[in-house]
């Protein structure tokens, strides 16, 4: 075993952290502080200084990436792999928990993970039982609210109980038939994985603490993105004064919309009492002008513990925004910056293009594609959520648990056999009448009621699943998935010569490259096969779209949220617009737009060296053009930390934006900001003049309209949000 030389290795503070002794403790680590060293280093101190069995220690995180990075440096440090250490995400702990224990909670062994496409399937099912139309109760919003339930540790009756007003009531009816086919198919969703997992160690005190005593030493990190079933389940193996590490930061807190409370960290103390905490604040990614102008920016939101990142790598360059057009100009003068920068020993796997959302890479991919530029769109359709690996998936999900109904609807007619609507329907009339599921009717029937031609079509069906499923127990996983294609027809389905089906043939074939590569990271001899089948199936469910990225493939083009934890020598952040960012669906609520405020940070923070920054006068929105108004986070930018670049294009309106806070009161030649005579607002106010109000807090102006006492003024309040107030009530101070 090695030895850890903590001193030339750590920072003083980060040597604290790593060295904490008993009782919890929060550290709160800055962007590009080295937590993930605290963390690692924390668990190589613990097993290598103080003698801690590595199997007492868990450390849980968010992806599969970040907790493979974490094994691969611990066990470097320790000099020992595999490392007896649970080192995962925290639905991957608690599947183990389940897959053990979780008949003591209702969940049969055997049990399936259902996707997001499996989910809405069951939504659009309740839905239709209910008579309720798509149109008024979306299907995705229906989820989202029983996947808030679920992270708030509600069940279907629970929130039935306190459902309030027409659209909740109408949810609690859909959230009753989702879990009762959820439990018929023996199926549970990503949000009862955690949800389970709560109740289990609630229910059953004595294995609670039977887990407490194994698990002696607990870190989490990314804990600001933790919600509360995470924090219940925390609690419950950690206890009040448990030797827990929580690492996190709530500046990069960015994943509210999906239930992670920032309280978690905000509040740490009244969930842990007596804990320590501890700041990182010496950064070793950025230069001072990024961390200075990121630092400015976040330091508008009130909801933060407050941080002071510092680096001894020098000011560096100064962040360059360039002022654009439109986004077709955005997307030429961003791609060609990135090309100039190429050609300064920076390879494309250096650079990386952050959206707001996925409809702003069109533009900028169109442009890449005619420079030729090799780049990889991060977060497009995922390898496993193809519709060719799907119906394999399927196949292979329904001969582990033929009680998996919607795997079952997938692959009877696929490939083709002649198993239409009506014949289905035929079958499924002739099953319930006879009190039994489907497949048992299928599989136990003789099914001399149905036409010819459909008991023909049934039975060949039939005939292929019992068939597999005999031989579905033999050792190797990686011949039943030939045999699955084989036998069902998938992989002859794609035997045409054209590019999209052997497009499709590649894919099917990396299937059964993956599943090889699977058996043999576990060990072929490990298990039998349906053992083998449920690990598989469990491994592609917690799979996320970020574990498959590989930065060599070229110039990264992803969205701010799936850029977290990475980081690159060279960043863009496109699109920096009201309605974009802050994006328009912040509903003008403090909380949302500190959100927005902080995804701003992130994507700033993830430069090492060069930032550059784009804004569009205007963008194309459903085919047609719109003026777009700059995100007043850039107001929140030192001037003498930008470098502005105007765009050739020639300006539609003068006034628009406040440009000439961008351009330090200088205009391109032949235009001009109207003077306050012009634009009929009195006291000198407007469009980019910064405001304080004496209730709202300060702000920039967004948009000046009307005249006289009808004249309004839209102001973006750092705190507060968008206002539409009345210029001879407002009583607005200028700054």
């Amino acid at each position: 075993m090695t030895e850890l030389d903590l001193e030339s290795e750590l920072n003083p503070e980060q040597i604290s952290a790593v060295t904490h002794g008993e009782g919890p403790q929060l550290v709160l680590a800055g962007a590009g502080t080295g937590k993930t060293r605290v963390i690692t280093y924390r668990v190589a101190w613990l097993v290598r200084e103080r003698g801690i069995d590595p199997a007492s220690i868990v450390a849980v995180t968010f992806t599969n990436k970040a907790a493979s990075e974490m094994r691969e440096r611990t066990e470097q440090l320790l000099g020992q792999a595999p490392l007896a250490t649970f080192l995962g995400t925290f639905h991957r702990f608690s599947l183990g928990l389940l897959r053990r224990y979780g008949e003591r909670v209702g969940v049969a062994p055997g049990f399936v993970i259902f996707d997001r496409d499996d989910q809405l399937k069951l939504v659009k099912r309740g839905l239709e039982a209910e008579g309720l139309a798509e149109q008024s109760f979306p299907p995705r919003k229906i989820l989202a609210a029983i996947g808030s339930a679920k992270n708030r540790l509600l069940d279907a009756a629970s929130y039935a109980e306190q459902a309030y007003g027409f659209f909740n009531e109408r949810v609690a009816k859909v959230f009753r038939h989702y879990q009762g086919e959820l439990r018929q198919a023996n199926a549970v969703d990503f949000d009862d994985m955690l949800a389970l997992a709560v109740r289990l160690l609630r229910e059953d005190s004595t294995l609670a603490e039977r887990m407490r005593e194994q698990i002696r030493y607990l870190l989490v990190d990314e804990f600001q993105d933790t919600n509360h079933a995470q924090l219940k389940l925390v609690e419950k193996l950690a206890g009040p004064a448990g030797n827990l590490t929580a690492v996190g930061d709530e500046d990069q807190g960015i994943y509210r919309w999906r239930g992670a409370d920032l309280d978690n960290i905000l509040r740490f103390e009244k969930s842990f009492p007596g804990a320590t905490v501890r700041k990182l604040e010496r950064n070793y990614r950025s230069t001072e002008t990024i961390l200075e102008a990121a630092g400015e920016v976040v330091s508008h939101n009130r909801d933060r513990r407050g941080k002071s990142l510092w680096t001894d790598a020098g000011a560096g360059a100064p962040i360059t925004l360039y002022w654009a057009g439109d986004e077709q100009d955005e997307a030429s003068w961003l791609i060609g910056r990135l090309q100039e920068l190429s050609r300064d020993e920076l390879q494309w796997s250096d650079m990386a293009i952050l959206v707001r959302t996925n409809a702003q890479t069109r533009a900028l991919e169109e442009e890449l594609m005619s420079r030729g530029m090799p780049y990889t769109l991060v977060g497009s359709v995922r390898f496993y959520e193809r519709a060719e690996i799907k119906d394999v998936l399927a196949y292979l999900r329904f001969l582990r648990n033929p009680h998996d109904n919607l795997a079952l609807e997938r692959i009877l007619n696929q490939p083709p056999r002649g198993i239409g609507p009506a014949t289905k329907e035929m079958a499924e009339q002739e099953a319930a009448s006879s009190g039994i599921s489907f497949w048992d009717y299928l599989s136990h029937s003789d099914l001399g009621n149905l036409p010819a031609r459909s008991r023909c079509a049934l039975e060949g069906f039939r005939d292929v699943i019992l068939e597999l499923q005999r031989v579905s127990e033999e050792p190797s996983l990686a011949k039943l998935v030939s045999r699955v294609l084989r036998d069902t027809g998938l992989f002859d389905l794609y035997s045409q010569a054209d590019e999209e089906s052997a497009a499709r043939r590649e894919n099917l074939q990396e299937f059964v490259s993956a599943v090889e590569e699977f058996s043999e990271r576990h060990g072929k001899d490990e298990v039998a096969s349906g053992e083998a089948l449920i690990r598989f199936l469990d491994h592609v469910s917690l799979v996320s779209d970020l574990d498959s990225w590989q930065v060599e493939r070229g110039v990264s083009v992803m969205t701010l949220h799936s850029a977290k934890g990475l980081e690159f020598p060279v960043v863009a952040v496109a699109g920096l617009e009201e309605g974009l960012l802050p994006h328009f669906n912040a509903r003008e609520l403090a909380e949302d737009i500190e959100e927005e405020r902080r995804l701003l940070y992130v994507g700033m923070t993830r430069a090492k060296q060069i930032l550059l920054l784009t804004s569009s006068r205007r963008r194309r929105v459903a085919g047609r053009y719109q003026n777009q108004e700059p995100s007043p986070f850039l107001s929140e930018i030192p001037d003498r930390l930008l470098d502005v670049v105007e765009s050739p294009i020639r300006l539609h309106d003068p006034r628009v934006a406040g440009v000439e806070r961008f351009f330090g009161g200088s205009l391109p030649p032949g235009h001009r900001v109207l003077k306050d005579e012009e634009t009929g607002v009195p006291g000198g106010v407007s469009k980019g003049r910064r405001v304080r109000h004496g209730t709202l807090g300060t702000g920039v102006i967004l948009e000046v309209e009307g005249e006289g006492e009808d004249l309004r003024i839209t102001v973006f309040f750092d705190r507060a949000g968008k206002r539409k107030l009345l210029a001879r009530f407002a009583k607005l101070e200028l700054i």
